[in-house]
């Protein structure tokens, strides 16, 4: 009888361990992202590979939607975390500030200024210039060319992944985030600075209705462990 109560207990210890390794590793836990096209081929890839690491028992949706919708689907359907450029603001949403990075200019790599190690916006006199469409980046493009009395023509893509294939195939130039680059950089391109520099500040958002989760913390560390920042103080 004592080795049969003594089974029974041993089980349940067992067990109990389990369930605490089901905790830590958060097997069996659903993290649901959703980002606009401009941040869903550059930032996200990489913090999910880093997560994916620590968390691999974690199953994971990733969305992406129009930027003019995020907020409505963060609200209304079960989504956890996302990340985005900043400034978005909606009551319904909390943001995070992530990190501020200077735009890269991306060229063919046979492009003659790709001899240049800095590239001057006004050198882009004459060039088709490839921008997001509808999005604060392209907002802030435009912005800088008139602040040096230069007249682009465009070509309007939906994201600055796609942009950088165009510029791949010689279709113009694009000034785009450098994960993004990174990310295509085996395309037949190169990326150079250039002046006026450009910023992209990008953050995390969050429901502003529900806490956040363990998983979401730990989602947000794989993030900034995959750009190299750390959490504000």
């Amino acid at each position: 009888m004592f080795y049969r109560e003594a089974e029974r207990a041993l089980a349940a210890v067992d067990q109990i361990v389990d369930i605490a390794r089901d905790i830590r590793t958060l097997k069996g836990a659903h993290l649901r992202i959703v980002a606009p096209m401009l941040t869903a081929f550059g930032i996200l890839p990489a913090a999910l590979a880093v997560f994916r690491v620590s968390h691999p028992h974690v199953r994971v949706s990733f969305e992406i939607k129009d930027l003019r919708d995020i907020a409505e689907w963060v609200a209304n359907e079960p989504f956890d975390i996302g990340v985005t450029v900043l400034p978005f603001q909606d009551p319904r949403i909390d943001c995070e500030p992530l990190t501020t990075v200077p735009s890269v200019l991306v060229l063919p790599s046979r492009h003659p200024l790709a001899a240049k190690r800095i590239v001057q916006l006004k050198d882009l006199r004459g060039e088709d210039v490839i921008l997001p469409s509808g999005s604060q980046p392209r907002t802030w493009i435009t912005a800088a060319f008139e602040s040096v009395g230069v007249k682009i023509s465009t070509i309007d893509t939906s994201s600055a992944f796609s942009s950088c294939q165009l510029v791949g195939r010689g279709l113009g130039v694009a000034l785009v985030d450098p994960f993004t680059f990174k990310l295509a950089s085996n395309l037949p391109i190169v990326a150079r600075p250039v002046r006026p520099a450009i910023d992209f500040p990008f953050g995390l958002f969050f429901p502003s209705n529900r806490p956040r989760a363990a998983l979401v913390s730990a989602f947000v560390l794989a993030v900034r462990s995959a750009i190299g920042t750390r959490s504000p103080s």
